[in-house]
C-alpha cells in the first residue's frame, strides 16, 4: 500500500497522522505527507524521516477581509499543487487528520478518485471533515458522541492514536508526590498561565508539587509569575517522554480540552479542564462535558472561571482518594489500546 497521509498547522492534527504514518512504515508500506509549510509537520516529517511535500496554506478566514481572500487564493494553490502531488505519485489511499491545510489535499483526491479515511479526534467535527466526511471510505473517532455528527457516513470509534512509548509509561502507574500537573496545549493557554500560578498561591498547600508546560513563548513571563511559589516548575515545552513522565507523575491536570484528552484518559488521571472558547464549533466544551458525565473532570468556563475556584476544585481532587480512583476506572473505558492499529486496519481495507 502506498499512503498518503495529511493533516496539520497544531499538532492535534499532525501527531495521530504521525503514529499512523509510523505504523504503516513498520509494515512496509510507502509513505508521502503532504501538508503546510507553516504548520508543524513539515519539522515533523523531517525529524521522523518521512518525504513531505509542502505548499503555502493558512485558515480560511473571512471573505469579507483581504486576509480572507489571500487565505482563499492560497488554499486554491495548495489544491492544485496537492492534486499534481498525487496525479504523479497516484498513492493508494489518503488519510486525514485535518485542519487547515487537510482540506486542499482532500479535495485534490477527490478529484483524482482517490479512496480517502479521515480521522476526528475532537466531538465536534472540524470544518475539513465536516465537508468531505460522506464520500470517505471511513470516519474515524474519540468521542462516542461524534457519530451522530457525521449521517450517512461510516463512523468508527478508533480511539486517539497513541504513541507505544507512552503507552508503556502508562502502565503500572502509582501516585507518589501529589503533583498537578498544568498544560494548554502545544503552544501553552495564557489564560491557564495567568489563572494556575495565582491558584496555586491561594491553594499554598506544603509538599505539593506543580508542573506546568507554558509554552515556548509564555516560558520567562510564567516562570517570573510563579517565582516564590514552592515546588512551582515551569517548562517552555515537554517532548514525548518527558510529556509521558509528566502524565505518569500527575495526581491531577489543569489543562484545555482538546485531543489531550485521550492521553488524560490513558493515564487514568482526573482533571479540572477550561476549553478553549474559541475553539471551532465549542468543540472544547463538547469534549470536556463528556469526562464531566463519567465524573472524570469539572468544568470551568474561562468567562468565570477564577484562581480562587481552580484551587477549591484542585483541592477536591487532590483530598478524595476514592472519587480519583472512580474518575481512573472510567477513564480507562474511554480509552481504545489498539486505536492505531483499528485506524490503519480501515485505511488497508480502503486501499484494497
Amino acid at each position: 500500500m502506498f499512503l498518503a497521509v495529511t493533516g496539520g498547522g497544531t499538532g492535534g492534527h499532525v501527531y495521530p497522522a504521525l503514529e499512523v504514518a509510523r505504523l504503516a512504515r513498520e509494515r512496509g508500506h510507502e509513505l508521502l505527507y503532504l501538508g503546510s509549510l507553516r504548520g508543524q509537520e513539515g519539522p515533523a516529517c523531517e525529524h521522523e524521516g518521512i518525504s513531505f511535500v509542502g505548499f503555502p496554506s493558512a485558515p480560511l478566514a473571512s471573505l469579507r477581509t483581504l486576509d480572507g481572500w489571500r487565505s482563499l487564493t492560497a488554499l486554491l494553490r495548495a489544491r492544485a499543487m496537492a492534486k499534481t502531488a498525487l496525479r504523479v505519485d497516484r498513492p493508494s489511499v489518503l488519510f486525514s487528520t485535518g485542519g487547515y491545510s487537510a482540506a486542499p489535499v482532500v479535495s485534490a483526491a477527490r478529484a483524482l478518485s482517490i479512496p480517502y479515511g479521515l480521522f476526528e479526534a475532537n466531538s465536534v467535527p472540524g470544518r475539513s471533515n465536516s465537508l468531505y466526511a460522506r464520500q470517505a471510505r471511513a470516519v474515524a473517532t474519540v468521542f462516542r458522541g461524534t457519530e451522530a455528527r457525521f449521517p450517512g457516513s461510516r463512523v468508527v470509534r478508533t480511539g486517539l492514536p497513541i504513541r507505544r512509548e507512552v503507552r508503556l509509561a502508562a502502565q503500572n502507574r502509582t501516585e507518589g508526590t501529589p503533583t498537578v500537573f498544568v498544560v494548554g496545549g502545544s503552544q501553552g493557554s495564557r489564560f491557564l498561565n495567568e489563572a494556575v500560578p495565582a491558584a496555586a498561591r491561594a491553594l499554598a498547600r506544603p509538599g505539593l508539587r506543580w508542573l506546568h508546560v507554558a509554552g515556548r513563548a509564555h516560558f520567562h513571563e510564567v516562570s517570573e509569575r510563579a517565582e516564590g511559589i514552592a515546588n512551582y516548575q515551569v517548562e517552555p515545552y515537554l517532548d514525548g517522554d518527558a510529556m509521558a513522565n509528566a502524565y505518569r507523575s500527575a495526581t491531577v491536570l489543569v489543562g484545555r480540552s482538546g485531543s489531550i484528552l485521550a492521553e488524560v484518559a490513558l493515564f487514568g488521571i482526573p482533571s479540572v479542564l477550561v476549553p478553549l472558547p474559541t475553539a471551532a464549533g465549542d468543540h472544547q466544551t463538547e469534549n470536556a462535558q463528556e469526562f464531566v458525565a463519567m465524573g472524570a473532570a469539572i468544568l470551568h468556563l474561562q468567562a468565570t472561571s477564577t484562581p480562587e475556584r481552580l484551587a477549591s476544585d484542585i483541592a477536591g481532587w487532590l483530598d478524595d482518594a476514592a472519587t480519583r480512583a472512580a474518575a481512573g476506572q472510567a477513564l480507562a473505558s474511554f480509552d481504545v489500546p489498539d486505536a492505531t492499529d483499528r485506524i490503519l486496519a480501515l485505511l488497508e481495507e480502503a486501499a484494497r
